[in-house]
């Protein structure tokens, strides 16, 4: 069975991958972030919320970071279409978060378990679409033109394929905008950043055994980067919807370009 899975495997493979495993995450991160009624529960200071364990689930976190670690970045390097940068130095950022978060350098110490399933959870919900989405994009062009072929448009099936990638892309566009472009950085600079700062100079409180004063400022750095990062992305996608809507516009300020 010919097709662009044959020119792109290891790409398809990822993508496969990728799909049921973002839904497991986005479960398990949407379960405990808003619908745990013992959520806040031994989680009052922010103390309790960067060094406390409660009775929140840690699959997305150790989902997360061995995904990054054992999947995500080594096909992110050995894969010829997944290879960019910007996402490689997210995988390799995110998994060092994660490491953080769960111990590696402190003991093994949990650190900010609180967020956890935010940033390793809920954020998902968008990948679930962009999964689908991303196959079709024109930079995978053995895909993007097995899709748009002209004689593969009008057939029933490929109509069907090309609907569900629409849909899909606008899905993406909101959810994204909602838990990424948006909530991700009010989480960010109203909750984490504030609650690391805090518990990490409570001078009522010393530092759990093993912990180093040095995780708590990586954190803030990292997760702050991360959120200007997700803003960015926003702004890329705000482009591409104003794009869509006012499809002229970009054609006028070139015109006016010509004619001076």
């Amino acid at each position: 069975w010919q097709g662009p899975w044959n020119d792109l495997p290891g790409f398809t493979a990822h993508q496969l991958i990728a799909f049921p495993s973002m839904c497991i995450l986005t479960y398990y991160g949407m379960r405990d972030w808003f619908y745990n009624p013992d959520k806040e529960v031994g989680n009052e200071t922010s103390y309790d919320r960067v060094f406390g364990e409660t009775n929140l689930s840690d699959i997305p976190l150790a989902i997360g970071s061995g995904a990054i670690l054992i999947w995500d970045t080594p096909t992110s390097l050995l894969v010829p279409a997944l290879q960019d940068p910007l996402m490689l130095f997210h995988h390799v950022g995110m998994f060092l978060v994660a490491a953080t978060m769960s111990g590696a350098f402190s003991g093994g110490k949990m650190i900010g378990y609180y967020y956890a399933c935010y940033y390793f959870g809920v954020i998902e919900i968008s990948s679930i679409p962009l999964t689908y989405v991303d196959v079709f994009h024109p930079k995978y062009k053995y895909y993007f033109e097995w899709l748009n072929h002209k004689k593969n448009v009008n057939r029933p099936v490929m109509k069907v394929i090309q609907g569900v990638n629409e849909l899909c892309r606008i899905v993406f566009a909101i959810l994204f905008l909602i838990f990424r472009g948006v909530y991700f950085p009010y989480v960010t600079f109203k909750g984490t950043i504030p609650d690391l700062w805090h518990a990490y100079n409570d001078e009522t409180k010393q530092l759990p055994d093993g912990v180093p004063m040095w995780t708590g400022y990586f954190l803030i750095c990292f997760v702050s980067l991360f959120a200007l990062l997700q803003c960015y992305w926003g702004m890329l996608i705000l482009k591409q919807i104003y794009k869509m809507v006012v499809p002229g516009d970009s054609g006028k300020k070139k015109k006016k370009k010509k004619s001076n």
